[in-house]
Parts: C-alpha cells; sequence; structure tokens
C-alpha cells in the first residue's frame, strides 16, 4: 500500500471543504487582517478571493495549504483537477493507493491527446475489479464504453496524474492478470516467472484463472468457474 498525504497532493488541483473547515479557513484570513491585507501580501486578487468565499468554491489546494497548513487534510470533502472536470468525493487522508491498482494502471492504462486515461480490456471481470479499486479511493466518477468486444474506463486526469508520480512495486498477480500468461507449468509476467504451484496471488482474469485451475488439476476450482458462467448465461435467457 501506497500512502498520499495531502501535502504531497498537485498544487493545482481544487478541494472543497466542509461548512466548519471554510469558516475556518476565512477565519485565518481575517485574523491576518482580511482580504485586502491578505492580498496585498500574496498573489491573489481581492475580487477572485470574494468570488471563491461568496460562491463556496472549490479552492486551489496551494491556497488551502498556504492557510491551513500543508499537511492539514481536516475537512476536505471533495477533490477535482482544473477547469470543469468531475469531483472525486468522500476521500481520506492519507490516500491509500494499492500496488495493484497503480499495476494494472500502468499496464493497461492509456492517455489521449487530450490527457484522458483509459483503462482497456476485452474481460469484464478485469473491468469490474478495477472499477473497484477506484472506488476504495472514495466516489470516483468514471465512464464506461464497450467498443468491439473491448471495454474501456475512463476515469479523471488528475487521478492519474497522482499515479503517474509514485513509485511503487509491481503486484505480480495484477501483471499477470493484465498481459501475463498461464502455460506449461508456469505463469510468466514481465521477467518474473514461477510454477503454477508455488503461485499464490489471486487473479480476477476468469481466463487465467480457468487455466490456472486447469494446469494445477484443481478440479473444485473448475466446478466453481464453470459453474459461475453456466449461471450467467442462465440468467440471460430467464
Amino acid at each position: 500500500m501506497v500512502l498520499i498525504e495531502f501535502s504531497e497532493l498537485p498544487e493545482d488541483l481544487r478541494v472543497k471543504l466542509s461548512e466548519d473547515a471554510e469558516d475556518e479557513l476565512w477565519h485565518r484570513i481575517d485574523e491576518f487582517g482580511g482580504v485586502k491585507e491578505f492580498t496585498d501580501h500574496f498573489e491573489y486578487s481581492s475580487s477572485k478571493l470574494y468570488n471563491w468565499k461568496n460562491k463556496g468554491s472549490f479552492l486551489p489546494v496551494k491556497f488551502v495549504k498556504r492557510l491551513m497548513g500543508g499537511n492539514n487534510a481536516k475537512g476536505i470533502q471533495a477533490i477535482k483537477g482544473r477547469s470543469r472536470s468531475k469531483a472525486v468525493e468522500g476521500l481520506e487522508f492519507p490516500l491509500e493507493l494499492s500496488e495493484e491498482l497503480l499495476t494494472r494502471v500502468e499496464s493497461s492504462v492509456t492517455v489521449n491527446n487530450e490527457g484522458i486515461p483509459t483503462y482497456t480490456t476485452d474481460e469484464r471481470s478485469l473491468a469490474d475489479r478495477f472499477r473497484e479499486l477506484l472506488m476504495q479511493l472514495g466516489t470516483v466518477p468514471y465512464s464506461t464504453y464497450s467498443r468491439e468486444g473491448r471495454l474501456e474506463i475512463r476515469y479523471p486526469k488528475f487521478l492519474q496524474e497522482i499515479f503517474e508520480r509514485i513509485e511503487f512495486e509491481k503486484d505480480f498477480a495484477a501483471l499477470v492478470d493484465e498481459q501475463g500468461t498461464v502455460e506449461n507449468g508456469k505463469i510468466k509476467a514481465s521477467e518474473k516467472e514461477v510454477s503454477v504451484q508455488e503461485f499464490s496471488g489471486k487473479l480476477y482474469s476468469r481466463e487465467k484463472k480457468f487455466e490456472l485451475a486447469l494446469q494445477r488439476g484443481d478440479k473444485e476450482a473448475l466446478t466453481e468457474i464453470i459453474g459461475g458462467e453456466a449461471s450467467k448465461v442462465q440468467s440471460l435467457i430467464e
């Protein structure tokens, strides 16, 4: 698990504060001498500050850090990127990012010319797992598309910017799910290889789970996988 403190967030992001936290922030500006005195010393215009105050706006992370302390995440209810990007709500600091999520992002997410990140897979089970991992961060807005038998999941740009800044140790099971192979008694992904009997991780790819059970001779797991698929088919025709 990788922990991200509030102080480590990019300063161009914006945050929504609770009513109590926002009251405390503006009280600190009053203690400084008011909006005019504050803007005389810092690079903010009076009109901008009054606009933020009157509308209960999302406030720049840099502005909040300056007034509330670099690592004071008290009262943060939501975070969003620049312009009209959608917000992620319900985050708690420090943010907990799993190596599994970061591995799947690095392996299977592409970013287009507009900076929009898209996770792509041809297995619904992997798409479901990716959405589940995203929602562990909070209420993350995402969109799912189906194109030519492949599933695409798009999520906020600013999350991708955070993901890309993080150094982490790759999760082998997630790497197998996304780009590995299960064949000839071996599980392989990237430069790593282990026998199917020694592998202890959890796979979410139905195809690779089936192949793993097959090569292990695990009849119970095979029956469970096949039964699960059969029940899905049955539910579709009922």
